[in-house]
């Protein structure tokens, strides 16, 4: 069972040379950080139109798909990739499905006379072997029967869409004509299945997911249009590190269902059974009412799913086993505090790994997450969750370097160590290159528990840069570094 503070690394380090080999591998997650600046599944073609990720109208979420066409001359669209993917593999026949989207216009050209000058959605349904059903795509029309209008809802008739067989494949079009005119946003993709019926997963549908990220939103995925969670997406309301995070945001009164995003397939080396990973990423919180608070079935954390093969269109989600981390919030608001959890590679099956963000049943507030990050362990003797305020008379069995609290730290921390025997101790700091920093403890202490603060500050008194350092406790005989992260 994991606890709720943040999971921290204890790292057995045989030489100061060894340091960089022996700390975390590279961060294998895409876009942890949420700076790719284009949405995901959607691609631009604008010919001579204007295609932005837009902020400046949205319906629902942080980001509508909009196009400025100023002239005539030709064709601009956003265009979907495959929205057959992840775990639903097919559009099923036989469905009466509803269609659409969320619609704003400024200024367009009005009453077209052809399909030239209008504005329109297509949908594109392709057969197993990639052909188009029906040989047309199902094409909505944008009203243009006024110049401007405020957010409408542009679907389909009943009966309208029925696919005679299965579909492989569908793509989305949100397009301007070669001879339209004017200003489009296009926001919460419509697609369900009427009376209830299944009709596969629209993803990315409310245009709010980042480069290499997805989503699935209570309570039928987002496919009509409509969320218990509006205002989530990425945003640049708050960032850790750069200029945008994930904002997920669950308003007072709402329906009990939960927010998914989750990353695409990361692919795992071959034979990586027992191969362990610390999953790490920073939340800021607000808003935050009590049950969020102090129970935590109604919290934020951290899922992980191995997969035996990486994603493919139409390849389902070949889901091996998963693993869940809850958050315990400590108050009603928090700064930006890292959470960390160490998962272990359960079988050389698995090729592949995805994880999300969570935002459970019934949690209400504003939680902002940035810079994930996986990264593998080389060596990981144990999982770590100090209080460094917990000290007493009792003599330690064992030595013991305890991780510094707080961390990240800005501008004074906190080490603490056990020793289980007097003799000779030193306790020094080394930037991450190798170099000594500063020496904290040099001299002879008796068996106990220890503790000394530092400030930040080199040899001379200077104060280093943020970053992350070690320190390196050695006393009789026992050698051990952690790391940490000063930050400014």
């Amino acid at each position: 069972m994991y606890t709720y503070r943040s999971f921290l690394l204890l790292l057995t380090i045989v030489s100061l040379a060894a340091l960089p080999g022996l700390a975390q591998d590279t961060n294998i997650l895409p876009n942890g950080s949420f700076e790719s600046g284009s949405p995901s599944l959607w691609n631009m073609e604008p010919g001579n139109a204007t295609l932005t990720w837009a902020t400046d109208q949205v319906h629902g979420g942080t980001h509508s798909l909009k196009i400025e066409k100023g002239s005539t001359g030709l064709l601009g669209r956003w265009l979907s990739g495959n929205n057959v993917r992840y775990w639903v593999d097919n559009i099923p026949s036989g469905v009466d499905i509803k269609l659409g989207s969320w619609v704003k216009t400024s200024g367009v050209n009005i009453n077209p006379v052809n399909d030239d000058a209008r504005w329109q959605l297509k949908f594109y349904f392709y057969d197993i072997n990639g052909i188009l059903i029906g040989g047309v795509p199902f094409v909505l029309n944008v009203d243009q029967t006024v110049a401007t209008r405020d957010w409408y809802a542009d679907t389909n008739g009943v009966a309208t869409v029925n696919l005679p067989e299965v579909a492989y494949a569908l793509q989305i079009g949100a397009e301007a004509g070669s001879n339209a005119t004017g200003t489009v946003w296009f926001d919460d993709f419509i697609f369900i299945g009427r009376a209830g019926a299944w009709a596969g997963q629209n993803w990315n549908g409310f245009v709010d997911a980042d480069s290499a990220w997805q989503y699935w939103i209570a309570p039928v995925g987002g496919n009509d249009g409509t969320t218990y969670f509006p205002g989530s997406g990425v945003t640049t309301d708050q960032a850790r590190t750069g200029s945008s995070s994930l904002k997920v945001t669950a308003p007072v009164g709402r329906s009990s269902g939960e927010l998914v995003y989750f990353t695409e397939t990361v692919p795992i080396p071959a034979n990586s059974a027992g191969k362990q990973y610390v999953l790490s990423a920073w939340v800021k919180l607000d808003e935050n009412i009590s049950d969020s608070v102090f129970n935590p079935s109604y919290a934020l954390g951290f899922t992980w799913t191995w997969h035996t093969e990486l994603f493919s269109d139409g390849g389902g989600w070949n889901e091996f086993g998963s693993g869940e981390y809850r958050f315990v919030l400590n108050s009603d608001t928090q700064d930006w505090k890292q959470y960390q959890v160490i998962i272990t590679v359960p079988d050389n099956a698995v090729q592949a790994i995805s994880v999300r963000p969570r935002a459970f049943n019934i949690w209400t507030g504003i939680a902002y997450y940035d810079d994930f990050s996986l990264n593998g362990q080389d060596i990981v003797t144990s999982v770590e969750d100090p209080d460094p305020t917990q000290t007493g008379d009792v003599i330690p069995t064992d030595f013991r370097l305890n991780q510094n609290y707080p961390n990240p730290f800005n501008p004074t921390t906190y080490i603490t160590y056990d020793l289980a025997n007097s003799g000779a101790v030193t306790l020094d700091i080394y930037s991450l290159i190798g170099q000594k920093v500063k020496t904290l403890v040099d001299g002879v202490q008796t068996a106990g528990t220890w503790g000394v603060e530092w400030n930040g500050t080199d040899f001379s008194g200077a104060q280093v840069s943020s970053g992350v350092y070690f320190y390196q406790l050695r006393a009789s005989g026992f050698l051990m570094t952690r790391k940490m992260l000063l930050m400014k």
